[in-house]
């Protein structure tokens, strides 16, 4: 299976704000397209960039890692980064501390 069959990307423009939204598994085989769209979409040099993670159904620790280093990638360039549509177990992983992982800690998250 193609990593394209596991990941839609499917990007908007709107007057200084782009909008990528995700449909499929966020993991190592389809980090890349994530990884593309959001170098398409941030070298228009937007003001903001809305992630949508309402389709997304599975995200695993290399997606997890992913969607960190959009988040250092946009900050950098001065691009205010929302995400949207996040299911709550995800937005609890992304927004915990950096902790070392435990016995309990998910390494991946599957609607």
């Amino acid at each position: 299976m193609r990593a394209e069959d596991l990941l839609q990307t499917h990007t908007l423009w709107h007057r200084d704000t782009v909008h990528l939204r995700l449909a499929g598994e966020l993991d190592l085989a389809t980090v890349p397209l994530l990884q593309a769209a959001a170098a398409n979409a941030m070298n228009t040099h937007p003001r903001r960039l809305d992630l949508d993670l309402t389709d997304l159904t599975f995200c695993d620790t290399t997606g997890l890692r992913a969607l960190h280093q959009l988040t250092h990638q946009a900050r950098t360039a001065h691009i205010h980064l929302r995400l949207t549509g996040t299911h709550p177990r995800l937005h609890r992983t992304l927004t915990q501390q950096h902790t070392p992982p435990t016995p309990h800690t998910p390494t991946t998250l599957r609607y």
